[in-house]
């Protein structure tokens, strides 16, 4: 019996930031198996950019925190990566997390719940001016939050 893991689950080109300037890059993702009821997903960013220069790996329990990890060490470089998960306005809920391994995203409305067509595949690409840092989509996610629980 031949183990089915790691199962390659993204596997793309992407644009990488830097600045005013972007070039395309290899993002590959996997769900390298489960660390007991934990899975463990692998993200690799495979980029000349920066003062590393890569590859970027980053390993998180759904592929959200993975990619979330990963985009602290490329802003680290003055990177970021231009793909739906990184724009300030989205965010995935926790069953999105639990069940779908954080591959997709909710994109936020401010005083709005979120509904199923605001879903969005966490590594489609996104408008550069729809990006932010790390700490900045984690605000807005809190305030998005605050606001829904008011109205």
């Amino acid at each position: 019996m031949t183990d089915r893991y790691p199962e390659l689950r993204v596997d793309r080109d992407v644009r990488v930031v830097q600045g005013d300037h972007y070039h395309r890059a290899r993002l590959r993702g996997w769900l390298d198996g489960y660390d007991g009821p934990q899975a463990v997903y692998r993200l690799e960013l495979l980029t000349r950019q920066g003062t590393y220069g890569g590859p970027y790996t980053a390993t998180g329990p759904d592929m959200f925190e993975a990619l979330v990890r990963l985009r602290r060490q490329l802003e680290a470089e003055g990177l970021s990566i231009a793909v739906q998960g990184s724009r300030r306005d989205t965010y995935p809920s926790g069953m999105a997390r639990d069940m779908g391994g954080g591959e997709r995203v909710y994109v936020l409305r401010p005083g709005q719940a979120a509904r199923g067509d605001d879903l969005v595949d966490t590594f489609a690409e996104a408008s550069l001016d729809q990006l932010a840092t790390v700490e900045e989509q984690r605000t807005f996610w809190e305030a998005w939050l605050k606001d829904t629980d008011e109205a």
